[in-house]
């Protein structure tokens, strides 16, 4: 007699552009507790890439109607940012576990909604993709931060490039929102690694006392216009005495970058990109070289572990690992850092954790 199988989530994918199609890869051939059933993008080709790669599994026209489907129990949000939050506040309404891409919103003021909708249904899981809380190398260092010797940190820097293309080069210059930045998008994985490793290793969660950010533009002069750069820097002090500097870019010429440094006052760990060879301390990349790293290079297991532990946070009834809360405090940040490249000012924060915007 065999053994009764495990249950599986039913999940469906909202977005099936490229991190979509990932997400719908990883959960149907890597996650054995998920079971894709449906799938949400309005486009011929995603139809067809379905079809290709996920046969059995429907695709919609319309995203939202995914959410009405009676043989769904949760829902992967990876479609435009500006869609986020009423995506996910329609899911939440239907009692749909929700895994949503960071940002929740590139607007505080659109992101508070899904915090308090999630508030009020605490049986449904909401978990924002802050995917560096499920990379291996990360997690080494949350355990050396709590485990060694070597003392609290007090500096965390961060380093992310994006690589420089130019098949995306007319995407990144369309007109965005005011609130759109370097911060606001993919600099809030950096702010949330931020809270999470400067939080170890008492694990009381760190709050900004004060940002400052400043920023240059090296390859896209048209951003001038829009109030926006391709290369931002930026210092956020915490209440723990705690700071963190971050170095965003999009136009890394020598492929995706990630670099984090902790330092504390018996040594310090560094994670990067590869193993630097001993004795090699100066490396030079060229652009257009063949090795150049891609972002999956660097995140793509940890995109899996992400999947797995959202499935198991829904079908073994634990918490959040990654939660709208942080999804808001993320963003926060990201608003304050936005504000101070505009304005050239630091920007404090008061005691509930605002940003004073002046």
């Amino acid at each position: 007699m065999s053994a009764p199988s495990s249950p599986k989530l039913p999940v469906a994918i909202l977005g099936c552009g490229r991190m979509g199609q990932r997400h719908a890869h990883n959960f149907h051939h890597l996650t054995p507790r998920a079971a894709i059933v449906a799938i949400g993008h309005p486009s011929a080709l995603a139809a067809q890439w379905v079809q290709d790669h996920l046969p059995g599994v429907l695709c919609y026209a319309d995203p939202e109607q995914v959410s009405s489907l009676p043989n769904v129990d949760a829902v992967v949000i990876s479609t435009i940012t500006s869609t986020h939050t009423p995506f996910t506040m329609k899911a939440i309404e239907h009692g749909l576990h929700v895994l949503l891409e960071k940002p929740i919103s590139v607007d505080v003021e659109d992101t508070r909604p899904v915090v308090d909708a999630a508030s009020s249904k605490p049986e449904v899981k909401v978990m924002i993709g802050f995917v560096r809380r499920f990379d291996q190398a990360l997690n080494g260092l949350a355990g050396e931060l709590v485990g060694s010797k070597l003392g609290k940190s007090y500096l965390l820097k961060s380093t992310s490039m994006d690589p420089y293309d130019p098949v995306l080069e007319s995407l990144y210059l369309m007109p965005r929102p005011l609130a759109a930045s370097l911060w606001t998008a993919g600099g809030i994985h950096d702010i949330d690694m931020s809270r999470w490793l400067l939080s170890l290793p008492s694990g009381t969660p760190v709050k900004p006392t004060r940002v400052i950010a400043s920023g240059l533009i090296t390859a896209h002069p048209e951003l001038a216009d829009q109030g926006y750069c391709d290369n931002a820097l930026a210092i956020i002090e915490y209440d723990n005495g705690s700071f963190c500097t971050l170095h965003l870019s999009r136009t890394g010429m020598a492929g995706y970058e990630s670099r984090v440094e902790a330092y504390r006052k018996g040594g310090k760990q560094v994670i990067t990109m590869e193993k630097e060879a001993a004795g090699a301390p100066f490396k030079s990349v060229e652009a257009g070289t063949a090795d150049m790293p891609s972002y999956m290079d660097r995140y793509g297991v940890a995109l899996i572990h992400e999947a797995k532990a959202f499935i198991d946070c829904v079908l073994d009834d634990t918490p959040s690992p990654t939660s709208a809360y942080d999804g808001l405090q993320a963003a926060l940040i990201a608003k304050a850092l936005t504000h101070s490249f505009q304005t050239g000012k630091a920007v404090e924060f008061d005691r509930a954790g605002e940003p004073v915007l002046l």
